[in-house]
C-alpha cells in the first residue's frame, strides 16, 4: 500500500510568535451566534481555554474584530509540501522549520522574559544574533508573498522581473519547477553556517539562486539590528501576513508608455520590521543612516555618505528622508569595543576580527506613540493583500485604525493603487464600527511615463546575469575569464565583487543625476560639478572604479545603438581600460610570481584608478566623434577645426593631463629628459601639430609625447610581456596621450 501524506496547516508566520499576542479563550453570552457563522466557514469550535488571538478577518466584506485560534490562523495547508518527492521527504521543509523555529523560540523567548522582568538590555551571543538574522529573513522568504511568487508547477508560469535568470538557474541546476528553486533556497538558508570569519558570504551564492542569496547577505550585512517598546503603555504592535516582508523607504513607480502598464522602478530598504509581541518590535535600520559614535570617525562617515548618496541621492529626484529617521535606536554595543569620547575603540587585546565568543549588548528602546503609528500604519498600508490583521486589545487598535486613516502617508500609487484605496475604505466601515468618527484622508499622485520599461528590465537582467556569472566563478581557477582575472588583478574578490557591482551601478545613477539635476545652470558650474564628483570616486579602489567605467561603456553602447538594436555586454567588458589592469598579471615568465608587486614596479597605484577613468573616458569621448581627425592642419578657421580643438582639449581635460605624469615611473622619467630637451631646443613649433591656436606648453606636450612614443618600448624592456607592452603602447598614446602621427 502506498504511503500517505497528512495534510497539514503550516504557518507562514510562527506560532511562537502568535502566541505572544494571544490570550486563553473565555466564551461571550453572543458567543452561540458567533460560533453559528463560524460552522457555515467550516471552522472547529474554540474551546473555553484554547489560545486564540484578537484579529480583523480581511477577507470579509465587511470584516469586524473576533477571535481566531493561534493554530489555524497566518498559514495556508500543506504550504511547504514537496510534491515531487516520496511521500515520507514531502514535509522535510516543514520538519526544518520546526527544527529552526525551536532553536529560534528559546532566543526570541529570553527577549520576551528580559523585558518581562523590567531588564532595561539583554546580551546575545556571536551565534544568537546571528541565528536570530537568518530567522527574520526567512520570516520574509517562507511568506504568503514567496509562495505566490514561486508556487508553480510550469516554468513559465513565474512572471516575476528576473524570470529570465530564474529559467537559466533552473535548467543549470536541473529544477523542473520555481518551486523547486524556493525549496532549495529555503533549505540552504537553514543549513548555513555563518562562520565569524564569514566565509559564508562566499559560498552561499554558489549554493542556491545567486540573487536572493546576495538579498539575504544584503539584509544581515547592510542593517543592524534594535528592539523597540511603546513608551506609551496604551500602545501596541500589530502583525499582518507581510509585515515582516515590508519596508519604510522611498517606493517609486513608472508607467510604461508603450504597455500602460505601471511598473515598480526604485526602492530603498531604510527600516524593516519584526513584531514579536504588542509590546516588542525588532527593527532593522539600514547601515547608510548616521550612526554617531562610528561617524565621529572622518572616514568611517566620509563613507557613510558616499554610501548614503549612491543609494538615495543617485537614484531619487528629491531629497530623500525617512519617516522614521528620529526613531530614537542605536547599533547593540559589545564586548569587544568601548566609546570613549564619542569615538568607538578596540579595547585592549582585540584586533578587529570576528569572534564566536563576541557578545553584543541590546537595549529595549521606548519610542513615542508617533513612531508606533507610523510602524503600525506601514503594516495597514500594505495590508490590502493580506488575509488578517492581529492586534492586542480593541481600544489599542481602535486608535491605531483610527492614527492610519487620518496620515498624511496614504499614497494611492502603483498597480494596485486602486485596491489600496478600497481597502483604506474598508478599513474606514471598521474604524467607525469601534466608534471613530474620523473619515479617512488621502492622496492620489500622478506616476511619470518612461519609454520602453521592457528595455530597461532586460538591460537590468543581463547587468545581474554577468553580476552572476563573477559570483559563481572559481576566482583562483577560471583562468579563461578575462573580465574576472582583471577585477582580481586590481586588488577584487569575490567577497568585493558584489558590494562594488551595487556601488557603481548607484555611482553611475549619481553621475547621470548630476546632469539632470544641473540643467539650465553655468555650464562651468555644472563642469566643476562632474569634476568634483569623478575627484571623489577616483579616491576609491581601482576595482570599483573598473566595474564603474563598464557600467559607463554600457551606458555609451546603448545610447549610441539603442538596447534592442543587440548592445552586447561583452563589447561593454572589453575596452583600454582592460589594457592598463592587465599591466598587473600578463608579465614576462621570470616575473610570473611578483604579481602583487608589479603594480608598484609598472603603474603607481596612486594612478591607477585616474588611468582606468581616462582611458575609458577618452576612448568614449573619440568614439562620440569618429568623423574628427585630431591631426588634421586648419589652414582656416571653421566649425569643423573648432570641434578639432575642443576634442583635444577635451581628452586633456582628466588627470594625469602631462605623459610626465602617467604612472610609469620609467616612462615619466623619460618624458621629463625629453621635456627638457624639447624647451632647450625650442623645436616645439616645428615639430608640433599645425594648430596655431595650441598655446605654448600644449605643443611642448605634443612634442614630448612624439619623442616618448619612439622610446616607449626600450623604456620598459623587461619589465612586462611584449605583446602586452605594444597594447600599452597603443592606449598610451592613441587614447591616454594622443600623439601626433
Amino acid at each position: 500500500m502506498a504511503d500517505t501524506v497528512r495534510t497539514q496547516y503550516q504557518h507562514f508566520v510562527p506560532q511562537f510568535l502568535l502566541r505572544n499576542f494571544s490570550h486563553p479563550y473565555r466564551p461571550q453570552k453572543d458567543d452561540r451566534k458567533k460560533s453559528n457563522r463560524s460552522k457555515r466557514k467550516g471552522e472547529k469550535r474554540i474551546f473555553p481555554g484554547e489560545r486564540v488571538v484578537n484579529t480583523l478577518d480581511l477577507s470579509e466584506d465587511s470584516p469586524a474584530p473576533c477571535e481566531a485560534r493561534v493554530n489555524r490562523i497566518l498559514g495556508q495547508m500543506d504550504m511547504y509540501r514537496d510534491t515531487s518527492k516520496p511521500s515520507p521527504e514531502q514535509q522535510q521543509i516543514e520538519k526544518m522549520f520546526s527544527r529552526l523555529e525551536g532553536q529560534a523560540s528559546i532566543i526570541f523567548r529570553k527577549i520576551t522574559k528580559a523585558f518581562e522582568q523590567d531588564e532595561k538590555e539583554l546580551w546575545l551571543t556571536r551565534e544568537e544574533r546571528n541565528l536570530v538574522r537568518k530567522f527574520l529573513f526567512l520570516l520574509k522568504y517562507r511568506g504568503s508573498g514567496f509562495h505566490q511568487r514561486f508556487y508553480h508547477e510550469n516554468t513559465e508560469c513565474y512572471k516575476a522581473d528576473d524570470r529570465e535568470l530564474l529559467w537559466e538557474y533552473m535548467a543549470e541546476r536541473g529544477f523542473k519547477r520555481p518551486t523547486d528553486v524556493w525549496f532549495d533556497n529555503l533549505r540552504t538558508i537553514m543549513e548555513l553556517r555563518m562562520d565569524p570569519e564569514g566565509k559564508w558570504m562566499g559560498d552561499l551564492p554558489k549554493r542556491m539562486f545567486v540573487h536572493d542569496a546576495m538579498w539575504f547577505i544584503g539584509h544581515v550585512q547592510g542593517t543592524y539590528m534594535a528592539i523597540c517598546t511603546p513608551s506609551n503603555p496604551s500602545d501596541e504592535f500589530i502583525v499582518t501576513d507581510n509585515c515582516y516582508n515590508v519596508f519604510e523607504g522611498p517606493n517609486c513607480f513608472v508607467t510604461d508608455k508603450t504597455t500602460g502598464k505601471v511598473e515598480g522602478g526604485s526602492h530603498t530598504s531604510l527600516h524593516e520590521f519584526a513584531p514579536i509581541s504588542p509590546k516588542l518590535m525588532v527593527i532593522l535600520r539600514s547601515c547608510v543612516l548616521p550612526v554617531p559614535e562610528e561617524d565621529a570617525n572622518p572616514t568611517i562617515k566620509e563613507e557613510r555618505d558616499f554610501y548614503h548618496s549612491i543609494a538615495l541621492g543617485a537614484v531619487y529626484n528629491e531629497e530623500v528622508k525617512s519617516l522614521l529617521s528620529e526613531l530614537p535606536i542605536a547599533k547593540a554595543r559589545n564586548n569587544y569595543s568601548e566609546i570613549i569620547d564619542g569615538r568607538v575603540q578596540l579595547i585592549a587585546g582585540e584586533d578587529g576580527k570576528q569572534r564566536k565568543d563576541h557578545k553584543f549588548c541590546f537595549k529595549y528602546f521606548p519610542i513615542e506613540t508617533e513612531h508606533v503609528h507610523i510602524i503600525n500604519g506601514i503594516f495597514l498600508q500594505n495590508a490590502h493583500v493580506c488575509s488578517r490583521v492581529v492586534f492586542g486589545t480593541k481600544d489599542n487598535f481602535s486608535r491605531t485604525l483610527e492614527a492610519h486613516l487620518t496620515s498624511p502617508w496614504n499614497i494611492m500609487i502603483g498597480d494596485d493603487a486602486n485596491l489600496r484605496l478600497e481597502f483604506l475604505k474598508k478599513l474606514a466601515k471598521v474604524s467607525k464600527s469601534l466608534g471613530s468618527e474620523k473619515e479617512p484622508v488621502w492622496r492620489e499622485e500622478p506616476v511619470p511615463e518612461v519609454q520602453d520599461y521592457e528595455a530597461y528590465r532586460l538591460c537590468k537582467v543581463e547587468i545581474a546575469r554577468q553580476f552572476s556569472r563573477g559570483i559563481k566563478s572559481d576566482w583562483k581557477c577560471d583562468t579563461e575569464n578575462e573580465f574576472l582575472q582583471v577585477y582580481n588583478s586590481l586588488g577584487g574578490s569575490v567577497n568585493t565583487f558584489p558590494v562594488d557591482m551595487n556601488q557603481a551601478r548607484l555611482m553611475w545613477k549619481l553621475r547621470v543625476k548630476i546632469d539632470v539635476w544641473s540643467k539650465g545652470i553655468d555650464e562651468s558650474l555644472r563642469q566643476r560639478n562632474r569634476l568634483l564628483l569623478i575627484e571623489s570616486y577616483l579616491r576609491l579602489p581601482p576595482h570599483r572604479v573598473w566595474i564603474f567605467v563598464k557600467y559607463m561603456r554600457f551606458a555609451f553602447l546603448e545610447r549610441s545603438k539603442g538596447f534592442k538594436a543587440g548592445v552586447d555586454l561583452d563589447d561593454s567588458f572589453q575596452g583600454p581600460e582592460n589594457t592598463i589592469a592587465r599591466g598587473k598579471y600578463l608579465l614576462s615568465n621570470f616575473m610570473q610570481n611578483m604579481l602583487t608587486k608589479i603594480a608598484s614596479h609598472i603603474i603607481n597605484p596612486e594612478r591607477l584608478a585616474q588611468l582606468i577613468y581616462k582611458a575609458t573616458k577618452n576612448d568614449l569621448d573619440m568614439k562620440e566623434q569618429p568623423d574628427i581627425n585630431l591631426w588634421a592642419k586648419i589652414n582656416t578657421p571653421n566649425m569643423h577645426g573648432f570641434k578639432q580643438l575642443m576634442l583635444l582639449k577635451q581628452l586633456a581635460s582628466c588627470q594625469p593631463q602631462y605623459i610626465r605624469s602617467c604612472g610609469i615611473y620609467e616612462i615619466e622619467q623619460l618624458a621629463r629628459n625629453q621635456e627638457l630637451e624639447v624647451l632647450k631646443e625650442g623645436v616645439q613649433s616645428q615639430e608640433s601639430p599645425g594648430h596655431s591656436i595650441l598655446e605654448e606648453s600644449e605643443k611642448v606636450e605634443f612634442v614630448t609625447r612624439m619623442r616618448v612614443r619612439s622610446k616607449f618600448v626600450k623604456a620598459l624592456s623587461g619589465n612586462i610581456d611584449l605583446s602586452l607592452m605594444n597594447d600599452l603602447k597603443r592606449v598610451f598614446f592613441e587614447i591616454l596621450f594622443p600623439t601626433p602621427t
